[in-house]
């Protein structure tokens, strides 16, 4: 008796933090939200990372009858977005009403401690979207996988991705410069969590044949392992596109074994046949590697905290966790008077409202995230500031 009655108050115990975690969902409906928002003016203006949230906020006019001339998407990169929407805000200068942003390290520390844009969502995002709207909405998914030449490295060569502090892969390793690229730090800083750095000790010891040693300025093995990876000779590049062209380039002049770590989207983007192998392609990802096979990141949709039009912003978040907003009716057009067809086919973009279909041929979100690290804004931005330094350091 006394087992059941421990066994009910830990699941009440379960449910009450579950309650409190959700507990901000607001109960304003789509309808609502929407009627509010024309009612206000239909003036919408968007600042977002991904090139498909602009089209996103013309067919979102279109389709439910909003003055396109008063609705603006706006792409800008994290860096420029996350310095003009604290310099708007702050200044009281009317901008952007809803934000689209990946790292999550620095719009936790500089967006949202400061206040300048929350985290919001209604009870129909909740039953769509569940834990992944907490401690920011996520409204998408992209991951960045270890891709590599497949003429000069064998199926299943890469398997351990301390591979990456390997003589033998010295100088071939290549990614977006963390220093410039805000996710791919925020990867490096997750690598230094007690969890993933226990991982990744055990990974050496399986790759090395040996226990793993740290060095005096390494304070776990996730430190080490960013520093033997800079100290092998890691190349960071300008863009994933620009990296996954010269890697998959299949007229090199010398075989080498050129690896990388990129977006999946541009992996598929960037697919030639090869000259090497005929009937197979120049790239390839790897699928399956010890600890973990790449990173995965949101896109969170964030509402700025001066908003001219909140209501309307709100209502086209909504929408975006429908399939229609993820990947059109067929029917509806942007601006250009082209069909919006938003996420329709491709690669390595997940809604964050996980029933949503992925294209054919890729896997749902669900399967990826047992296998790549996953941020967490929140740890990133307590940390980021440590692993920084560091690199600095070491370089």
């Amino acid at each position: 008796m006394k087992k059941l009655t421990a066994l009910i108050l830990a699941c009440l115990l379960v449910f009450s933090l579950s309650a409190c975690a959700f507990a901000d969902a607001d109960p304003a409906t789509f309808e609502e939200l929407l009627e509010a928002g024309k009612a206000n003016g239909n003036k919408l203006s968007v600042y977002t990372t991904h090139s498909v949230t602009v089209s996103s906020v013309e067919a979102f006019a279109n389709k439910f009858g909003i003055d396109i001339e008063l609705v603006e998407g706006t792409q800008i990169g994290d860096n420029n977005q996350i310095t003009q929407v604290a310099t708007e805000v702050a200044s009281g200068i009317s901008g952007a009403d809803i934000i689209f942003i990946q790292d999550g390290a620095r719009t936790v520390a500089e967006l949202v401690d400061e206040g300048y844009v929350y985290n919001w969502y209604n009870q129909e995002i909740l039953d769509k979207v569940g834990e992944d709207c907490e401690p920011l909405l996520v409204w998408d998914y992209c991951n960045k996988v270890f891709i590599y030449n497949a003429d000069y490295v064998e199926s299943g060569e890469i398997n351990n991705i301390w591979y990456a502090t390997d003589p033998q892969y010295a100088g071939t390793l290549q990614m977006k410069d963390p220093e410039k690229e805000g996710v791919n730090m925020n990867f490096l800083v997750m690598l230094t969590s007690d969890e993933n750095a226990a991982a990744l000790t055990e990974a050496y010891k399986e790759y090395y044949g040996k226990d793993l040693v740290l060095d005096p300025d390494c304070p776990n093995a996730g430190y080490q392992f960013i520093k033997m990876m800079y100290n092998n000779g890691l190349l960071a590049g300008d863009s994933d596109g620009n990296i996954a062209k010269a890697i998959g380039n299949p007229a090199q002049e010398a075989p080498t074994k050129w690896s990388a770590l990129i977006t999946l989207n541009k992996y598929v983007k960037n697919l030639k046949d090869s000259t090497v192998k005929p009937g197979e392609k120049t790239l390839d990802y790897v699928k399956e590697m010890t600890p973990v096979a790449g990173f995965i990141y949101p896109i969170y949709g964030l509402i700025t905290s001066n908003a001219d039009n909140p209501e309307l912003a709100k209502a086209f978040l909504v929408w975006l966790f429908t399939e229609d907003g993820w990947f059109g009716d067929g029917v509806t057009t942007q601006r250009d008077g082209s069909v919006f067809v938003g996420m329709t086919g491709r690669f390595g973009d997940y809604s964050g409202n996980q029933a949503i279909p992925v294209a054919d041929g890729d896997s749902p979100v669900t399967e990826w995230k047992k296998i790549l690290i996953q941020e967490d804004p929140i740890f990133a931005a307590e940390h980021r500031a440590d692993v920084e330094d560091f690199i600095k350091m070491i370089k």
